[in-house]
């Protein structure tokens, strides 16, 4: 299909849904429903002030949720399922003469069991549809990648692929139908507003309440905009279980997993010498990392063909989906400059010691200055990447990335250039040659790698041969922390098991 008939097929399909509305399957969910009332009914009876040895109880609970909500396979195409159901009576068995009502553990700890013993009915749905449909003309959208891949195993035998949103721009022709498994109010709003195919059906459980259609973001401002219309069809057994909150009662759901970020320990104080200011970001796996703000991180994505998967990006664009490539027990960065310096014979003595001259001048002019007030004077001078002054007094991250910033850097030091100056860029080329050749090695891993199980599980470990590199995982990014915290440098970038990531989606 070309571009053009491309765009023609999505103003047709826009206009299909704008005259049509979409659907919205509310399937019965009994077993869903006890579980979701049972965390209602938690959540309203402790209220916003309940005390934190509820928390990992009630991550592992909404976890399961979710899950009932997102992929509704079979339970025996979940087995991550199973681990979750343990943890909830884990958790329930623990709290037992530690909490006032034991009834709130009575009914997460049944429900539980109930999710864990009946299949989604959404599942059984789902099929019938597609084939009503046709396979050949429908496609399956997913929240996110983890969503995605559980449902493709269960999916691989009615020949229907799974997508998530940002994977529709370009479809086979003669799709008509997408099934997207999640309420409205959790996908983009563009499923309805730019929709990849003239029909749209939500399948969501009926124990859901919010079944509104989102309108696009610039609806509001906009003269004559369009609404998309949302038909409801409730199916099988909506029966609720006994409400036994008061009448109009809010409670705080958020129902898709979320951290749960602590408070701030770091004093409102500039990092130490041997310190640097960094933000936690949890990782798939059960991992997390401390992340500082140096220039890059080596990072995959999975969409890029064969060959061009491997590359860096910059720390400001590490978010939630990024998905990294590190090294277990060191970091990259260490292992990258140690051969480098060996590749550079006789020449490493001499470039080593004009490198720890001039960082240990920006050292000594940042404990007299303060890190923020030599930024400003830096950025006054021209230095783009002043904002990094900090990282760079690092021994092993080089220097700036462009070269102007290193030679104004060097101005405000007060040093002469040379040969401090090529000495850094001679030091940096070798990095980047020793940076080339590991790449190669992790394309060659990645090419043979299951990238299914990425999706699924938020963690890869690579086989590669390269000297010093056989602990290299990829690891999915699944949330970074709002705030920044002072660690110790020999903690930055270096993976370590984070519970508090467990249950996250």
């Amino acid at each position: 299909m070309s571009r053009i008939h491309e765009v023609i097929h999505r103003y047709a399909t826009a206009r299909a849904v704008a005259e049509h509305g979409v659907s919205i399957f509310a399937v019965g969910d009994p077993s869903g429903a006890q579980l979701n009332a049972a965390i209602r009914r938690t959540l309203f009876t402790l209220g916003d002030e309940r005390s934190d040895v509820w928390t990992d109880l009630l991550q592992a609970a909404n976890a399961l949720r979710w899950r009932r909500m997102t992929q509704p396979q079979p339970n025996s195409y979940q087995p991550a399922q199973v681990e979750i159901v343990e943890a909830v009576l884990r958790h329930t068995k623990r709290l037992r003469h530690f909490v006032g009502d034991e009834s709130l553990l009575d009914q997460l700890a049944a429900s539980a069991t109930a999710v864990s013993e009946t299949d989604s009915p959404l599942g059984p749905l789902l099929l019938d549809s597609i084939r009503e449909v046709g396979e050949s003309a429908c496609i399956v959208v997913a929240t996110k990648g983890s969503a995605r891949a559980g449902l493709q195993v269960w999916l691989d035998q009615a020949g229907v692929p799974v997508l998530v949103p940002g994977e529709l721009g370009h479809l086979s022709a003669g799709t008509e139908q997408s099934y997207v498994i999640a309420p409205p109010a959790f996908v983009p709003s563009s499923l309805m507003t730019a929709p990849a195919t003239s029909e749209v059906t939500f399948v969501i459980p009926a124990w859901f309440g919010n079944r509104a259609a989102p309108c696009s973001s610039l609806g509001p401002h906009a003269e004559g905009r369009i609404e998309v219309k949302a038909a409801v069809y409730e199916i099988g057994d909506t029966t609720e279980p006994p409400e036994t909150l008061p009448n109009d009662t809010e409670v705080m759901d958020t129902y898709f997993p979320q951290p749960v970020w602590d408070s701030r320990l770091s004093a409102d104080r500039e990092p130490a010498s041997d310190e640097v200011m960094a933000w936690k970001v949890l990782l798939g796996g059960g991992l997390a990392l401390w992340l500082d703000d140096g220039d890059r991180i080596r990072s995959l994505d999975p969409r890029q063909p064969e060959g061009d998967r491997v590359g860096y990006t910059s720390v400001s664009d590490v978010t939630q989906g990024t998905y990294l490539v590190l090294r277990e027990g060191e970091t990259e960065r260490g292992v990258m400059y140690d051969q480098a310096m060996r590749a550079l014979g006789p020449r490493a003595e001499g470039i080593l010691a004009t490198q720890e001259r001039w960082k240990r001048a920006l050292q000594q002019r940042l404990d007299q200055r303060g890190v923020r007030r030599a930024a400003d004077e830096l950025f006054a001078l021209g230095v783009r990447s002043a904002g990094q002054v900090r990282a760079w007094t690092e021994a092993r991250l080089i220097c700036p990335q462009r070269d102007t910033d290193f030679a104004l850097l060097l101005e405000w030091l007060a040093m002469t250039s040379q040969p401090t100056y090529d000495n850094a860029i001679t030091l940096r080329r070798a990095v980047h040659k020793a940076s080339a050749g590991l790449r190669k090695e992790l394309e060659l891993a990645v090419s043979q790698a299951n990238f299914r199980t990425l999706e699924r599980d938020g963690i890869l470990h690579l086989d590669v041969s390269h000297e010093g590199f056989r602990g290299m995982i990829v690891t999915r990014v699944l949330a970074r922390s709002p705030f920044t915290e002072i660690v110790t440098r020999s903690q930055v970038r270096l993976p370590f098991s984070d519970v508090s990531a467990q249950w996250l989606d």
